[in-house]
C-alpha cells in the first residue's frame, strides 16, 4: 500500500479497477449464442462483439495523454470507470441498437483504463513495478474468469441475456466508488506516497522515434490477438469437438482462471536476466497448445489449459515492456501507441475468423490463424527481451 497514510484508498481502489477492467468483455462470450439467435446475428456480426470494443481501444487510447494532459491519471481512470459502467447498462438493454451503443461505450472507458493503469503503476510504484504489474494482471484475470466461468450457469439457471449482463455492473459500480475515493485523496495530497512532482507526459512524437516502441507495439497486438481470438471463438470450437455448451463456457472461465499463475510469471520472466532463453519456451508452450486444438477432444481441453497459462504471461509480459520505461513521464505516451496499434491490429482477428468459419464451416483455417499470430508473437517478444539503454532493468 501507499507509504502514507493519508493515501490509504490508492491501493484498494487500483486493485478493484484492475478486477473490473475485463468484465464487460469476458463476460459476454459465454452468452453469444444466445444473444445471436434472439437479435439474429450472423457469425459476422457476432464477432464484432468482441471486435467493435478492440477498435475502441485502439483508436481511443491516442486520446487518453491528452485527457490525462489535462485532468490528471487518476481523475482519467475515474471517467473512464464511469463510462465503462453506463456502457454495460447500455449495452444489457434487449435491443439491436442499444446492444451495439453500450458496446462501443464500454469499449471507450476500456481503451482509457488500459492505458492509465500501467501509467499509475509506473508514476506511484516505480520501486516496485514487477510487483504490481504482477498484482495488475492477476486481479484482471481473475475478474475476466469469474466472469467468463459465471456467465453460462446464470444463463442455464433461466436468467435472460439481459440480466445476465447487466449483473456486472455491480462490480464496476464499487470499483468506480473506490476509485472515487482514492481520487480524492490524491487530489488533496497530490505528491502523497511514491509520486514525483507533478510533470506533463511526453509527447506521442518523442517516444515513437524508438525502434523499441514500435516493437512493443507489435509485441501488444500479437498478444492481444492470440488472446481475443480464443476468447471470442473458444466455447464453439470446443462444441465443434463435441463438448457440451455448459463445458464450453466453464473451459473458457477455466482458460481465463489459467492466466492467473501465468501472469505472476509474466513480468518475471521478462526481467529475468535470461529473458531471451526464459521467453523462447514460453513461447514454443503456447504454441504446442494451440496446435493441440487441432486434435480431439482431449487434446483440445489440454490445449486450453495451456493456451490458458499462456495468456496470462503474455499480457503481463506485454504491459511490463510497457512500464519499464526509465522516465515514468514517457509511460503514457508508449502506452498509448503500443496499446492504441496494438488493439487496431488485434481487432481484425475475431471479425476475420468468424467470417473464414462461416465460408469454409470449419474451424481449422482459424485456429491455424491463431498458430501464425502466436510464432509472430514469439518474434517480437524475442527482439524485446534483448535489454536496450533507453528502458530501465529490473531484476529478475
Amino acid at each position: 500500500m501507499s507509504s502514507r497514510p493519508d493515501l490509504r484508498w490508492l491501493l484498494p481502489g487500483f486493485v478493484a479497477v484492475a478486477l473490473v477492467c475485463r468484465l464487460p468483455i469476458t463476460s459476454l462470450p459465454p452468452a453469444l449464442a444466445t444473444i445471436s439467435r434472439e437479435l439474429r446475428l450472423t457469425p459476422t456480426l457476432a464477432g464484432l462483439t468482441t471486435t467493435l470494443p478492440l477498435v475502441c481501444f485502439g483508436l481511443f487510447a491516442f486520446v487518453t495523454p491528452f485527457l490525462v494532459a489535462r485532468w490528471g491519471t487518476e481523475r482519467t481512470l475515474l471517467a473512464a470507470t464511469a463510462l465503462t459502467t453506463a456502457g454495460v447498462v447500455v449495452r444489457s438493454l434487449p435491443t439491436t441498437p442499444t446492444f451495439y451503443l453500450g458496446t462501443i461505450a464500454l469499449g471507450l472507458g476500456i481503451a482509457v483504463m488500459n492505458v492509465v493503469l500501467p501509467a499509475v503503476v509506473r508514476s506511484r510504484f516505480p520501486d516496485q513495478v514487477p510487483q504490481r504489474m504482477s498484482l495488475y494482471t492477476v486481479c484482471m484475470i481473475s475478474g475476466a474468469s469469474a466472469a467468463a466461468a459465471a456467465t453460462a450457469p446464470l444463463l442455464q439457471h433461466g436468467l435472460s441475456w439481459s440480466w445476465t449482463l447487466a449483473i456486472w455492473t455491480l462490480p464496476l459500480t464499487a470499483a468506480l466508488v473506490m476509485w472515487g475515493f482514492a481520487t480524492r485523496e490524491v487530489t488533496r495530497h497530490p505528491t502523497g506516497g511514491h509520486v514525483a512532482a507533478p510533470q506533463p507526459p511526453t509527447g506521442m512524437a518523442h517516444v515513437v522515434r524508438r525502434p523499441r516502441t514500435w516493437w512493443t507495439a507489435a509485441f501488444m497486438g500479437l498478444q492481444s490477438l492470440c488472446f481475443y481470438l480464443p476468447l471470442t471463438w473458444l466455447p464453439a470450437i470446443l462444441r465443434s469437438h463435441g463438448v457440451s455448451p455448459a463445458t464450453a463456457g466453464v473451459m473458457l472461465g477455466v482458460y481465463m482462471g489459467l492466466g492467473i499463475p501465468g501472469s505472476f510469471l509474466g513480468p518475471r520472466m521478462a526481467t529475468h536476466r535470461r529473458a531471451t532463453g526464459v521467453l523462447a519456451a514460453f513461447f514454443a508452450a503456447y504454441a504446442l497448445g494451440v496446435v493441440a486444438l487441432l486434435g480431439s477432444a482431449a487434446t483440445a481441453l489440454l490445449g486450453v489449459v495451456v493456451m490458458g497459462f499462456g495468456q496470462g504471461a503474455g499480457i503481463a509480459i506485454a504491459l511490463t515492456f510497457i512500464a519499464q520505461q526509465r522516465d515514468p513521464h514517457d509511460v503514457p505516451a508508449v502506452s498509448a501507441f503500443a496499446q492504441g496499434t496494438g488493439f487496431l491490429l488485434a481487432a481484425v482477428g475475431p471479425v476475420t475468423a468468424g467470417a473464414v468459419y462461416q465460408a469454409t464451416g470449419s474451424w481449422t483455417v482459424p485456429v491455424l490463424l491463431i498458430l501464425a499470430v502466436a510464432l509472430a508473437q514469439a518474434a517480437s517478444g524475442l527482439v524485446l527481451s534483448r535489454p536496450a539503454p533507453a528502458c530501465g532493468a529490473y531484476p529478475g
